[in-house]
């Protein structure tokens, strides 16, 4: 049998966020025309999966088995680089910008719909290669916190649950793909 050469992951990534209309159907080459990097990263990202089960149980045998009931997949990542736009993408808000005036604005609350994107992260490898993890329905749903500090940068932290992509098979919400 052959050995396997360990694989480390070292460092962050870039994060791709858009909208496409059906992400079970899209094309690769639709998907990657719809995203769009959002800046720099800091503080790395983090894919959680979370499985929910509930245990039948036997009064004479314990255990008898486990049934998956539900699943909670989120994906956090901090922001050091970004724009008002940005902001629309991640909350119910509005975003515009006049050139005349040379200004650009960002309108938060009151508005009842929060965008589901589509979220890419690709994570390049020591040894070249690429990781990549897609979220085919994503939602910011713990909205964000904008820090003035003039002794540290701005990071906007935004945590996305996935939502499951109907028509999707093999994983409806989320997929890893490594180059190998």
């Amino acid at each position: 049998m052959a050995v396997k050469e360990d694989n480390f992951l070292l460092g962050s990534g870039d994060l791709f966020i858009g909208q496409v209309d059906d992400p079970a159907t899209a094309t690769e080459e639709e998907i990657v025309e719809a995203l769009e990097n959002v800046g720099a990263i800091s503080g790395g990202a983090i894919l959680t999966y979370k499985p929910s089960f509930q245990e039948v149980k036997s009064a004479n045998r314990g255990t008898l088995f486990t049934m998956l009931t539900e699943e909670e997949i989120t994906f956090k990542s901090g922001l050091l680089t970004w724009d008002l736009a940005n902001l629309e993408k991640l909350s119910a808000a509005h975003y515009s910008e006049d050139t005349t005036k040379g200004e650009r604005r960002i309108g938060l609350g009151g508005l009842k719909q929060v965008p589901v994107n589509y979220l890419r992260f690709v994570h390049k490898k020591v040894d070249g290669k690429k990781l990549t993890v897609n979220l085919f329905r994503a939602q910011n749903q713990s909205g964000f916190e904008l820090t003035f500090d003039g002794e540290k940068e701005t990071v906007l932290d935004a945590e996305f649950k996935a939502l499951a992509c109907p028509g999707k098979e093999q994983g409806n919400a989320v997929e890893i793909i490594e180059e190998i």
